[in-house]
């Protein structure tokens, strides 16, 4: 069942991209490593700024992110290429040295990167428009060359009652002419992407929060507690409704089963209109990546192993 794996990540994956180009991982500790065919590394990984990526984004093969440290209490955004290998940056002591601006470390290879006096939130990047989130400061919108478009101040929300971290926000999602920012509390902004002003502000149809993840995909959208109670929504109807053992730590979208493929706490998940169906794990997952009706598993510690969840893979059929 298992051969044909895909060789281990080197270190310890954190967050996985899927794109275009190949399968994108980033490590706890920075690194960076880009799959191309079978899954092997196209070249190899490197760590160009020595901080975790807490937000990422891929767009026109580059990666928009931003690396957070809570003990040295600093953060950057920039944006890397991905055509090319990564470098490396410089290693974590000399962080610790930085006395001025002038002095700061920036991501090595980068192709625009600023100091964050803030921590970040939320980043997503589409179209011509990179938008993130800054605790205590705001929204910004930005081109994909780090230019100043917009800037907004901190959302407010209308709660009628006032709980600990319900203003923070936990998602961003872009949608051509306009955004969405979800918060921990609950409720859901959409704003527009040329100004950033308010449009109109709603209830999640979600689990009781605090929440913890919102995932979309077309119409479709996953909205997670801190939990483990999630809630699968398409164009405003309430679908299905589940509990999980735990946390979710990832969810992806499956098109040939058209359903939902979530990794939770050492436990994955399949939900379709017409399947529910667990497996649990020794490990933790933290991606899952659909292929061919089936689909791979990467586990924190880096490895891979096949799902045992599979479907039947449509013929496509040729028309003259």
């Amino acid at each position: 069942m298992d051969e044909g794996l895909p060789p281990a990540i080197p270190f310890l994956p954190s967050r996985v991209h899927s794109y275009d180009g190949g399968i994108l991982i980033l490590g706890m500790d920075g690194e960076v490593l880009l799959l191309g065919d079978e899954l092997k590394p196209r070249y190899p990984h490197a760590t160009p700024f020595p901080m975790k990526i807490s937000n990422s984004s891929v767009l026109n093969n580059r990666l928009y992110c931003t690396w957070i440290d809570g003990e040295l209490m600093m953060a950057r955004m920039g944006c890397i290429p991905l055509d090319s290998a990564p470098k490396d940056g410089p290693p974590r002591a000399e962080l610790r040295t930085t006395g001025t601006v002038a002095e700061a470390k920036h991501p090595a290879g980068n192709i625009w990167s600023h100091i964050l006096n803030s921590e970040p939130l939320a980043l997503a990047a589409q179209g011509d428009t990179l938008v993130f989130a800054l605790w205590r400061k705001g929204i910004y919108g930005l081109t994909p060359e780090a230019d100043e478009l917009w800037r907004m101040a901190e959302p407010t929300w209308n709660y009628p009652k006032k709980r600990p971290r319900d203003s923070e926000t936990i998602a961003l999602h872009l949608d051509e002419d306009t955004f969405t920012i979800t918060s921990r509390g609950g409720r859901i902004q959409r704003r527009s992407s040329t100004t950033g002003g308010l449009l109109e502000e709603f209830i999640a149809i979600g689990p009781e929060a605090p929440l913890e993840h919102h995932f979309k995909y077309g119409l479709h959208e996953l909205i997670c507690s801190t939990g483990g109670e999630l809630t699968w929504v398409h164009e405003g109807t309430l679908l299905r409704t589940l509990k999980l053992n735990g946390p979710v730590q990832f969810a992806s979208w499956d098109p040939t089963l058209e359903g939902w493929r979530l990794a939770g706490w050492r436990e994955e998940l399949l939900i379709t209109p017409t399947r529910n169906e667990r497996h649990q794990w020794e490990e933790i997952p933290v991606h899952i990546e659909p292929v061919k009706g089936g689909a791979l598993i990467l586990f924190n510690d880096g490895t891979w192993k096949n799902s045992p969840f599979e479907g039947q893979v449509p013929n496509v059929t040729e028309e003259e």
